[in-house]
């Protein structure tokens, strides 16, 4: 489940069994991870802009910094910049510390119509 925090500014991510990706840990599926930080990067974007509809992603890099246990994820999104044809997200997300990041990402996303 995901949900918007009430400050507006951090996303929790609340795994269930079905998001495990290494069993033995267990640890959330970096796949989970990279969607839920693609979706609240884009719809920060999205709402900046007033879009009806999420930015389309154009690359997306997320360091793993340390394993993601099966406990909310908490993301904050900062847009770094937003241009006529572009837009640059980075997000920091943590699980229990905010201090001690389980990972970062850059999303950047195209503003130009299809």
């Amino acid at each position: 489940m995901i949900c918007l925090e009430e400050d507006g500014l951090t996303w929790r991510l609340s795994p269930g069994p079905d998001l495990i990706g290494n069993p033995l840990i267990p640890a959330i599926h970096g796949g989970a991870v990279t969607a839920f930080l693609e979706l609240a990067c884009g719809a920060v974007v999205a709402h900046r802009l007033e879009l009806l509809v999420l930015p389309r992603l154009v690359s997306v890099n997320v360091q793993f910094l340390a394993p993601t246990r099966l406990r909310d994820l908490i993301a904050r999104p900062v847009i770094r910049r937003i241009g006529k044809r572009a837009a640059v997200v980075h997000a920091d997300t943590w699980q229990e510390n905010p201090g001690a990041p389980v990972c970062t990402a850059q999303c950047d996303f195209s503003l130009s119509p299809l």
